[in-house]
């Protein structure tokens, strides 16, 4: 089993399917995915595209490099709806290197734009494609032999995952070459140039659980869903498709903190009380053990995580109509931010205090004047409102 784990996530850091280090202190590493990826971009960069065309592919350059893994005909069907030319050029790189032999991946590498030389295509250094590039190719000349003869042989198990023999995707792609003539291009995709990108048209939800992403691919999809559960949570994933991606993201890496934080976020669009105090203190939990709150706070970063930590823990039971207990985690904040004479986490605290007080049903004309009269001191205008 862990043989087929391999073949499918290469990852550096992976030994017998077992991460041996935080994955996350890596900034990327080569798959198969992203060789796709290359290939993609040494097509946008070497072949002459029409500008409708290039205007698509341009736009889906970031979401396609930040993003999580695809499936090759995940990956081949996105290409397609914006260039078909271009998804056919990619099959024939792809089918090279993958029915070829490890040279030809070699091959494939040595003959990337440099980014340091390209001054008049998208590699150039400054670019995102160059800045891609680049970070591929270090990664690449990095890989010790052994790394890059595994490497090579997922690149052949994601091909010939999606063309199921190896002599079957000639013929396909035959096939497809006779509707290649730019007029039918226009026609089909032509109605899309403008429409927005999101990254559920990347993505299925019934995809298959993938293996660990690099840090720039989970802080990429952590800030992109929890922006879009709080501006616009139809567009975010559903609960539960979010959920197991969580899962898997939590499986390689259970310390990362911001996965904790959006599964607590997660929780709360299902009303699930446990689950949503769970991953809270799990969040604060290895915020104060990884010293990211010491770091940057000094020494006072460890006790701001306290208190609010059990200010967010208030504001959970409160929400949930756990009047008892939110006060208790009240009572705690308060505590904790007078010793460390902390007005603004006070503040808060005050403003949950007096909508605690009206959910029970009473009011209180002094609190409310004032928590209005600080939180405007303290420029807090949320509080103030």
């Amino acid at each position: 089993m862990a043989s087929v784990h391999e073949s499918l996530y290469f990852n550096p850091m992976m030994t017998n399917g077992v991460v041996h280090a935080n994955v996350f202190g890596i900034k990327d590493w080569v798959t198969p995915y992203k060789i796709s990826v290359l290939a993609l971009l040494y097509e946008m960069s070497s072949s002459k595209i029409t500008l409708p065309e290039r205007r698509r592919l341009n736009k889906l350059i970031l979401p396609l490099q930040q993003g999580p893994d695809l499936t090759l005909d995940q990956f081949l069907r996105t290409v397609e709806e914006c260039c078909p030319q271009t998804a056919y050029a990619v099959k024939l790189r792809l089918h090279e290197m993958a029915d070829g032999e490890l040279k030809d991946m070699e091959y494939f590498f040595s003959t990337l734009p440099t980014p340091f030389t390209a001054f008049d295509s998208e590699a150039y250094k400054t670019s995102v494609v160059g800045l891609f590039m680049r970070h591929m190719l270090l990664a690449y000349n990095k890989l010790s032999f052994s790394q890059v003869y595994k490497l090579y042989k997922s690149l052949q198990h994601y091909y010939h995952s999606h063309f199921s023999k190896p002599g079957d995707s000639l013929p396909a792609l035959a096939a497809d070459d006779s509707d290649m003539d730019l007029t039918s291009t226009e026609d089909t995709v032509g109605d899309r140039a403008d429409a927005p990108l999101l990254e559920s048209e990347l993505r299925s939800d019934n995809a298959p659980s993938r293996g660990p992403l690099s840090q720039k691919q989970a802080e990429y999809f952590l800030a992109r869903q929890a922006y879009l559960l709080k501006n616009d949570e139809n567009k975010a994933l559903k609960p539960a498709a979010l959920q197991e991606e969580l899962n898997n993201m939590l499986k390689f890496n259970p310390d990362f903190a911001e996965a904790h934080y959006l599964n607590y976020l997660n929780s709360m669009r299902v009303q699930d009380i446990f689950l949503s105090a769970h991953s809270l203190l799990h969040y604060f939990d290895r915020l104060i053990l990884s010293g990211n709150e010491g770091k940057s706070n000094g020494d006072e970063g460890y006790g701001r995580s306290l208190r609010y930590a059990a200010l967010n823990l208030a504001s959970l039971h409160c929400r949930f109509g756990h009047y008892q207990q939110a006060d208790l985690a009240l009572q705690e904040a308060i505590r904790i931010a007078q010793e460390s004479n902390d007005h603004v986490c006070l503040q808060h605290c005050l403003s949950w205090l007096y909508t605690l007080e009206q959910m029970k049903g009473s009011e209180s004309t002094v609190l409310t004047q004032d928590s209005v009269k600080m939180a405007a001191h303290f420029c807090l205008p949320v509080s103030a409102a």
